[in-house]
């Protein structure tokens, strides 16, 4: 009878749980060696900056994102990628310019609204 009802309540659970999505302002992505590097920014400001291998899940850095001008803050809730905290935006391409490395983005969709 515990089985049963437990049972029954992973179902209700499972049911209830809906993933929300988003509505995405801005995607921009690149071909990585072995994966993909994305950056969505959603309507409410947040963001997730990921870098995907062809095999694996990726490593999602996310936070909030500060418009000022040509240029985004990333403010991450924990660590910050190699790429680092803060990028130019171009008509065509997001550039980060303060990490370890250089990070330049393909933008697909920009729908933010510059100062």
């Amino acid at each position: 009878m515990k089985k049963i009802i437990g049972i029954l309540v992973l179902i209700c659970v499972s049911c209830n749980h809906q993933t929300e999505k988003k509505e995405t302002i801005f995607l921009a992505d690149r071909e990585a060696p072995l994966g993909w590097v994305y950056l969505r920014v959603y309507k409410d400001n947040t963001f997730e900056f990921e870098s995907r291998g062809l095999e694996r899940k990726g490593d999602i850095y996310a936070g909030i994102i500060e418009l000022k001008n040509d240029t985004i803050y990333f403010h991450y809730s924990d660590s910050i990628p190699k790429a680092g905290n803060k990028a130019i935006l171009t008509k065509n391409v997001v550039s980060y310019f303060n990490g370890e490395y250089p990070e330049r983005l393909e933008i697909k969709k920009n729908e933010l609204i510059t100062e």
